[in-house]
């Protein structure tokens, strides 16, 4: 699968092409992002583990916006464990047991990776505005919250993302 960032669309005036901008933020700005950053800062001295805290109460209504992704092939790329149902939206279908290599763009995935692989070395979240444009037009805009939380094993790290979407 592509990115989105890489699709082009015909049209009677032309091609358009669907364009992904985004840029790390220094905090979240969407409501049920600044929620989901509150629950991992509860979390924060002992960590969320997958299968404990997640799923749980507290974050009941973030569920269909959140995604987990196991680090695979010694880091070299993120396996989606789980992906909630705001990722639909996102690439058009379910994106569950995919390489994030195989969503996105070479330049978006290494941008994305990066992100990834931050979050878990320094133990920190990265906030993340992004906007899907056709042509001149903005097609979607959220907001996107990469935290490093622990596998069920509760000793592996893995990645969950929220994906918050503006209007």
């Amino acid at each position: 699968m592509q990115s989105l960032a890489n699709t082009s669309i015909n049209t009677t005036a032309g091609v358009l092409e669907l364009h992904d901008e985004f840029r790390v933020i220094a905090a979240p700005n969407h409501p049920k992002a600044q929620k989901l950053y509150a629950f991992w800062q509860e979390h924060a001295e002992h960590g969320i583990v997958i299968g404990r805290d997640v799923p749980s109460r507290p974050i009941a209504d973030l569920l269909s916006s959140i995604s987990i992704y196991e680090p695979v092939n010694d880091g070299t790329d993120l396996r989606v464990w789980l992906a909630g149902t705001s990722m639909r939206r996102r690439f058009g279908n379910d994106i569950t047991g995919k390489l994030m290599s195989e969503l996105y763009t070479p330049d978006d995935f290494r941008a994305h990776l990066e992100d990834a692989r931050l979050s878990l070395e320094a133990g920190r979240p990265t906030f993340i505005d992004s906007r899907l444009s056709i042509g001149a037009v903005e097609q979607m805009h959220l907001e996107v919250v990469v935290l490093p939380v622990l596998a069920p094993d509760g000793i592996s790290r893995w990645v969950l993302a929220g994906v918050f979407y503006f209007g």
